[in-house]
């Protein structure tokens, strides 16, 4: 440990994202879980729009000049953006554009609007979108490629797929004429009326979906997996069905992540894919664990901080596993059991109560530096022996850095000292692969994220940081399921298309 080299600090700070390299393997988890969209494909309805839009740059510009096409997609986006805020701002959430007109939109004076100052100057500030290829490009282009929505060229200019992406383009065509001509219209001249605008808003709107039209019946579809060669359909129909599962048994306020952990009611039920909810449990337990060790992250600084003279690793280590572990002769798979979260429901609020503590920059209190101890071998008590669970996490880990490898550490010194062995965890899983990551981000990127160094194996510099979960996409699967009218949008039941859904084999 003490031969980790020292690094000089610069003016500058950044904490950085995935301070511990654990992230990552909750990041691999919940791609596998939640495919054909992301944490910023904001609304079902874009699918559809987008392909529409490419189709409509293949009949009318007939080049692959990405100047041309990034003027097109832009003015597109905006156009939407604006139509949408003036028909009804309340619902046109995630929509690329909508704080840039939010002011604009609301006043009633205004009978004209510039679409050329707001998308003329690509990668610049003062835009509706600073990405050059808009919202497009930046978010949706790769979920949709790989969904087979859309297909690639030499260039950045994409067009649709036949049949699959032209069916939504020709469906949302041959529903809307008259706010495709409008819209269309207002991108050539870059300028659209307040009246126009509402009326594309009433047509293209992701909240005004009519379920009954074909655009509907496509894009649920494409929600619900049912496109064969859509590679990934199966993952994001299992993961739909465990959502709905999920309202359906809610008798009130449901939380997709507590539900998707604890895994009571229908989802116990032994038509539930149980290789889906396993992996949903592991992803889970990989963000519990990451949570208790950010609050030990934080706990290092104040240490380091606070201290009158310079703290050695092992010093540190040993302060913190102190707080945890009263007893210096307690073996660690009997405090773990003695000590262990007694229900999946506990597990889960305890490690919100950490979240709390991990998203201050701060010092964590002593109760919160303990808890992380109790979350940590409350998990490994629960799961060491699941060895389903542990392979979906195994399978995801890269050197270590996830609660398997924390597991694994954990198997090892079962026998051990707990005391012992929570310093030496500390030691391995925050000090060592904190300045591991920190400085591989140094080496490749340039960036400064350590949130201390070393200095003669003493921590020294200290700076606290924040951390939360990941998003790992339900909350984008459950606008989508709002969307597609799957479920209520405005009473949050299931609806009869969402039990049809569920029902069918």
């Amino acid at each position: 440990m003490t031969g980790l080299a020292d690094w000089t600090k610069p003016g500058s700070f950044s904490a950085g994202r995935d301070p511990l390299g654990f992230q990552a393997a909750s990041v691999r988890l919940y791609t596998l879980l939640v495919p054909g969209l992301t944490n910023v494909t904001n609304r079902l309805r874009y699918y559809s729009f987008y392909c529409w839009m490419l189709w409509q740059f293949e009949q009318s510009h007939h080049t692959t000049r990405e100047d041309k096409w990034i003027k097109f997609i832009r003015r597109c986006e905006a156009a939407l953006a604006l139509c949408c805020q003036v028909g009804d701002a309340a619902r046109a959430y995630g929509m690329a554009g909508s704080e840039w007109w939010r002011t604009a939109a609301a006043d009633p004076a205004t009978k004209t609007y510039d679409l050329v100052a707001a998308t003329n100057r690509p990668g610049q500030d003062n835009q509706y979108l600073k990405a050059p290829y808009g919202n497009f490009g930046q978010f949706y282009a790769a979920s949709m490629l790989e969904m087979g929505l859309i297909q690639g060229s030499a260039t950045r200019v994409y067009g649709v797929t036949d049949p699959a992406g032209k069916a939504l383009a020709v469906a949302l065509q041959d529903e809307h004429p008259a706010a495709c001509r409008l819209l269309s219209r207002a991108v050539a001249a870059g300028r659209i009326s307040r009246p126009d605008c509402k009326k594309v808003s009433d047509a293209f709107h992701p909240a005004q979906l009519d379920p009954a039209s074909r655009e509907a019946h496509l894009l649920n579809v494409f929600l619900q997996g049912g496109r064969a060669d859509d590679p990934t359909a199966p993952a994001r129909r299992t993961s739909l069905r465990n959502l709905l599962t999920i309202v359906s048994d809610a008798t009130g306020d449901f939380d997709l992540r507590r539900d998707l952990y604890v895994q009571s009611g229908k989802l116990g039920d032994a038509s539930c894919d149980s290789r889906n909810l396993t992996r949903w449990r592991a992803y889970f337990v990989n963000e519990f664990c990451h949570i208790a060790l950010e609050v030990w992250l934080n706990a290092i600084v104040d240490l380091s901080e606070r201290a009158t003279e310079p703290l050695t690793i092992d010093a540190i280590a040993t302060a913190l596993a102190m707080l945890a572990v009263a007893d210096a002769t307690t073996p660690m798979e009997g405090f773990a059991a003695a000590n262990a979260v007694k229900t999946l429901v506990g597990e889960h609020e305890l490690g919100t109560v950490l979240l709390g503590a991990a998203s201050f920059k701060g010092k964590p209190l002593p109760q919160a530096i303990a808890g992380s101890t109790t979350l940590i071998l409350s998990l490994w008590h629960r799961w060491k022996h699941a060895a389903a669970l542990r392979d979906e996490l195994r399978g995801e880990t890269v050197e270590g850095r996830s609660a398997e490898g924390v597991f694994a550490f954990l198997d090892r010194n079962a026998a051990a000292n707990a005391r012992a062995t929570i310093a030496a965890l500390i030691k391995k899983f925050v000090i060592a692969n904190h300045l591991t990551i920190a400085g591989q981000k140094l080496a490749t990127g340039g960036r400064f994220t350590y949130r201390f160094t070393l200095d003669d194996g003493c921590v020294v510099d200290g700076e606290y940081a924040e951390y939360t979960y990941t998003q790992p996409r339900i909350a984008n699967l459950l606008t989508f399921a709002r969307d597609a009218r799957l479920i209520d949008p405005d009473t949050d039941l299931i609806t009869p298309a969402g039990e049809n859904f569920l029902c069918a084999t």
